[in-house]
């Protein structure tokens, strides 16, 4: 899994070799093992690799199998061992252990276009066709790897890193205010096809683009079938033996290294992937590094969590890590700080999640997650006649980013947002503090109210389509979070997820049945019996009517920097009155300090003297 840049001009004119150099440069802290370019003509493609499975020890890209095909990537295949029989099926002579990316293109030597569907995996990859004068690039089916291009004249500059886009001459610094406005009112881009740059936009999952002739054609590949006739076991065993056996492969499939870190909680989804995954490498008789780590809270929350975890972690033998959520909640933004993220999102010191993942890179390239349970275990496609309860899974169901939410109040401002009432809640109306010309241009009222009537997610409930989901996974890549450290997502495994598909939902969906008669004997029965334990609060709110609005908080609230988008005179009092100062209020109020944060030392990228930002 690593970093890839590539430019193809259309016109024929020549690439720039200092120039992709210097775009393959920039992403070597987040993938330091080694960076290589290849140009031909119009079109050169960079690499820079970030090992991350026993396979990858051997991979070099970029990678040509013959000199007409050329491949950068960063890829993670699944089902490897099938794959590797219909490729030598078809005549292909092809080594256990070849790299991932040697795979894909053997397979789109053999089947052209039709390699992805032989594919399951997280990936993004780029495949020049010196014979045909043409690109093809593809996304995975679920979105985990970004896909980042703009179009700039006759020139298609692509990459999984932002800024790597952000540094060739032709693309610029102008924003793209819709996705401002999405920020400031939904904390995330909505639109799955666009960034925070107008110059820059976003390959949607399992689409492909390819160029040629001059043109540039965008195509879904792939979409979860709908309507699957469920499966009739004469047994009710069966269903959770192919289950655990599903679940251990994509487990497998993610680890396929003996040094790993994960993200643990005391509900079912992390705890389950921790102590199969710890099981598994036992397994392999090979020295293990795995290390869980567990946000816990001492004063601003009533917390049992860290106990549960505790528990999974003294049975299944691993140690166990904490960290103190409130040791980071207090902590004023720093005014130069090390790093930033090529977009909008929290202020990096504020959350503990970001250490984690630093101590993690110290030992290891791969996070597991727990993130991806409750979607995929949901009894009944989204409905909104059933909104609060169906969309549940959307808000509370990630324990990979548990502690940014809770520290920040995400699954309460989501419902807000996305018009979910709770009982004896009034609907949310808009902010009064926004510029009116911003409001106006952008139509805040109206991406409000489109949100909150906007079209049902059909597909697994969204997991392929659903913005929070694609913004998540863009949230956990190297390049965005800025560590050498790949995140996985066992839960997001298309064989796993299409044989959940045709479970039938009665009783095996009913509070993750399924998932708990497959979890005796790795998990302990105080945990595997426990009900699914709401937030008890809101730990950044509940801080601030402790100690009050500081200084730092006006400061990014009345910073120049947000005037084309907020009235900081409207907004200023309502957020300093804290005795008045409501839980929805300050919800609305964070993104808008995140959005400042941001713009106010956003780093301006050039050829030369480029001041870039980095995690030391």
């Amino acid at each position: 899994m690593s970093g890839f840049i590539g430019i193809f001009n259309s016109d024929g004119k020549p690439i720039d070799p200092a120039l992709l150099k210097q775009m393959t440069d920039l992403m070597t802290p987040q993938a330091p093992d080694a960076q290589d370019t290849w140009c031909e003509g119009s079109i050169g493609f960079g690499h820079a690799l970030l090992r991350t499975t026993w396979e990858s020890e051997k991979e070099r890209q970029p990678h040509s199998l013959d000199g007409n095909l050329w491949i950068t990537g960063d890829i993670r295949l699944d089902r490897r061992r099938e794959l590797i029989e219909r490729l030598r099926a078809s005549g292909c002579s092809v080594e256990n252990d070849a790299p991932d990316v040697n795979l894909v293109l053997f397979a789109y030597q053999v089947w052209g276009d039709a390699c992805l569907e032989r594919f399951s995996g997280d990936f993004a990859f780029a495949i020049w066709d010196s014979r045909q004068q043409r690109l093809f690039c593809a996304r995975d089916h679920f979105g985990i790897v970004p896909f980042y291009y703009a179009e700039m004249g006759n020139s298609l500059i692509f990459s999984n890193h932002l800024n790597c886009i952000r540094l060739h001459p032709q693309v610029s610094d102008r924003l793209n205010e819709a996705t401002i406005a999405d920020f400031l009112l939904f904390n995330m881009n909505i639109d799955v096809a666009t960034t925070t740059f107008a110059d820059i936009q976003k390959l949607p999952p399992a689409h492909t683009l390819i160029c040629a002739e001059g043109r540039v054609s965008i195509r879904r590949y792939w979409q979860l079938p709908e309507g699957v006739e469920y499966l009739d076991y004469k047994r009710p065993e069966e269903y959770v033996e192919q289950f655990r056996e599903l679940f251990e492969r994509s487990i497998a499939d993610r680890l396929r290294t003996n040094n790993a870190g994960t993200h643990l909680s005391g509900g079912m989804d992390s705890t389950s992937i921790a102590a199969t995954a710890y099981k598994l490498i036992k397994a392999t008789g090979s020295p293990v590094d795995f290390r869980a780590y567990t946000i816990i809270y001492k004063q601003l929350i009533t917390d049992d969590e860290g106990d549960y975890a505790t528990q999974v972690a003294e049975m299944a033998g691993f140690p166990i890590e904490y960290l103190v959520a409130e040791d980071y909640i207090p902590q004023a933004p720093p005014h130069n700080p090390e790093y930033l993220y090529p977009e909008p999102l929290v202020i990096p010191t504020q959350i503990a999640e970001v250490e984690i993942t630093r101590r993690i890179s110290g030992y290891s390239r791969v996070l597991l997650a727990g993130f991806g349970g409750d979607p995929a275990f949901y009894p009944a496609p989204y409905n909104q006649d059933k909104s609060v309860k169906n969309q549940d899974f959307m808000l509370n169901g990630f324990d990979y980013i548990r502690s940014l939410r809770r520290q920040l109040g995400l699954g309460t401002r989501l419902r807000q947002w996305l018009g979910i009432k709770q009982p004896g809640q009034q609907k949310r109306e808009l902010p009064d503090w926004f510029n009116p010309d911003f409001a106006e241009q952008m139509n805040l009222q109206g991406r409000l109210e489109n949100r909150l009537t906007g079209s049902p997610q059909t597909d697994r409930y969204g997991m392929t389509t659903a913005p929070l989901w694609s913004n998540i996974f863009a949230w956990s890549d190297p390049g965005f979070s800025g560590f050498p450290v790949k995140v996985r997502f066992p839960f997001f495994d298309l064989p796993l997820v299409s044989f959940l598909l045709s479970v039938p939902p009665q009783p095996w969906f009913e509070n993750k049945f399924l998932l708990r008669e497959a979890m005796p004997g790795l998990l302990p029965d105080s945990v595997r019996k426990r009900p699914k334990t709401p937030l008890r609060g809101f730990a950044h709110y509940n801080w601030v009517q402790q100690e009050g609005i500081q200084p730092w908080m006006v400061e990014l609230v009345t910073t120049s920097a947000l005037t084309p988008y907020v009235n900081s005179e409207r907004l200023l009092p309502k957020l300093q009155n804290v005795a008045e100062l409501t839980h929805i209020t300050y919800n609305q109020v964070i993104p808008t300090m995140q959005l400042a944060y941001w713009l106010r030392h956003k780093p301006c990228l050039e050829v030369n003297n480029r001041p870039i930002l980095s995690i030391s």
